[in-house]
């Protein structure tokens, strides 16, 4: 008689992520949310940073690419946290940040990282490379919506000029 060992809390952590992912990004089956995310969840990539503000950013996404399926590619657990790595692929038949649909197929990294409260998600926090994305569309990638570095207008501690994003 062969008895499996009691899930670890990190292997059931595993789980709860790899199938939200799957049924929430991959099925587009957006009401898994109300049993899968906490009353309080906090979204750190989106705006607002509530369930409304993930779901406004996953009807973009599906309506932009429509065929979109994210795959994992690593995923590691330790205590209540889950991180993930995954690549977006679809084709953009719908309009993205203002760019028409291209038909072109896309490929974006993505980064995952999620807080397990009492069996779900509590917090997430995502780091997508959009302009990888957007220079496979076609898009005009403005130097006005990125991070970029100009003088501070006043001096350092030690009298040199400082830098800020």
């Amino acid at each position: 008689m062969t008895t499996s060992a009691p899930k670890t809390k990190e292997q059931a952590n595993i789980e709860l992520v790899r199938d939200f992912i799957e049924a929430f990004w991959n099925q587009q089956k957006l009401d898994c949310m109300e049993t899968v995310l906490t009353a309080d969840y906090i979204d750190h990539a989106y705006q607002p940073q509530t369930v409304n503000g993930l779901k406004q950013m996953a009807i973009v996404l599906n309506t932009a690419f429509p065929d979109q399926h994210s795959t994992i590619n690593e995923i590691i657990a330790q205590g209540d946290k889950v991180m993930v790595r995954m690549t977006m692929r679809g084709t953009h038949l719908g309009e993205f940040r203002g760019t028409a649909p291209t038909g072109n197929r896309i490929e974006a990294n993505i980064y995952r990282e999620y807080v397990i409260r009492d069996g779900q998600i509590a917090e997430h926090w995502a780091l997508f490379d959009t302009a990888a994305l957007l220079r496979q569309i076609g898009a005009q990638l403005s130097f006005d919506n990125a991070c970029k570095i100009r003088k501070a207008s006043d001096r350092s501690l030690f009298g040199e000029d400082t830098f800020v994003f």
